[in-house]
C-alpha cells in the first residue's frame, strides 16, 4: 500500500447522500457527456453500512453498464472490505464515492472510502506462513490483490482510502476520454 497526495479526490459538493452525478440512468444530470459517471453517499457507521455499500455499488455498476461478473464481484468485495474497515477501525460517518471514467487502457473505476479517523491503515502483510483460520486481518490483503492500485491519503479531519480497478474491456461500457492523449 502507498500513501499519496496525488490520488483521487472526493467529488465536490455539499450533502452527497444518495447523490448520483453523470449517471447514465439520470439524463438530467449527465454532465459533459463524456460517458463517465460518479456517485457518492454518506453512510452511518454501523453494522449495516457494508451491506448498504454493497447494494449501492451493485446498483451503480448496473446503471453504468459494467457487466463483467469478475469486475462487479471484485469491486463489490473491495468496497465491502474498505467500508467494514472504516466502521470497525475508523470514526464518524463513512463516505463512499465511485467514479467511472475512460483511461488510456480502457475504462477505470475509482472508489474512495473515507472516515473521520486520521490514522492510516497498516500495510497489508503477505499471506501467513502456515494455514491460519482467523476471520480478521485479511481485508487489505484482498484489496491489494483485487485492485489495480490502492492507497490512502489525509482528508481532514480523517483519511480516504482509495482504489482503482481497470475494467475488462470486453464487459466495460464504451467511454470517451476527457483529455485524449496527443
Amino acid at each position: 500500500m502507498r500513501t499519496t497526495g496525488t490520488g483521487t479526490t472526493r467529488p465536490a459538493g455539499g450533502d452527497t447522500r444518495n447523490d448520483i452525478r453523470n449517471d447514465p440512468g439520470n439524463d438530467s444530470e449527465n454532465g459533459d457527456g463524456d460517458g463517465g459517471a460518479e456517485a457518492a453517499w454518506d453512510l452511518a457507521a454501523g453494522p449495516s453500512a457494508p451491506a448498504q455499500a454493497r447494494a449501492l455499488t451493485r446498483r451503480s455498476l448496473r446503471r453504468w453498464c459494467v457487466t463483467g461478473p469478475d469486475d462487479v464481484d471484485d469491486v463489490v468485495l473491495i468496497v465491502d472490505e474498505l467500508v467494514a474497515n472504516a466502521v470497525v477501525h475508523g470514526a464518524g460517518p463513512v463516505r463512499l464515492a465511485l467514479r467511472l471514467e475512460a483511461a488510456p487502457a480502457g475504462v477505470r473505476l475509482t472508489g474512495e472510502v473515507g472516515d473521520a479517523d486520521p490514522r492510516a491503515p497498516g500495510v497489508p502483510a503477505g499471506p501467513p506462513p502456515v494455514l491460519d483460520w482467523a476471520e480478521a486481518g485479511r481485508g487489505l490483503l484482498l484489496v491489494a490483490s483485487l485492485a489495480t492500485e490502492f492507497g490512502t491519503r489525509p482528508a481532514p479531519p480523517g483519511k480516504t482510502v482509495w482504489f482503482t480497478r481497470d475494467l475488462d474491456p470486453i464487459d466495460a461500457p464504451a467511454l470517451t476520454p476527457r483529455h485524449p492523449a496527443r
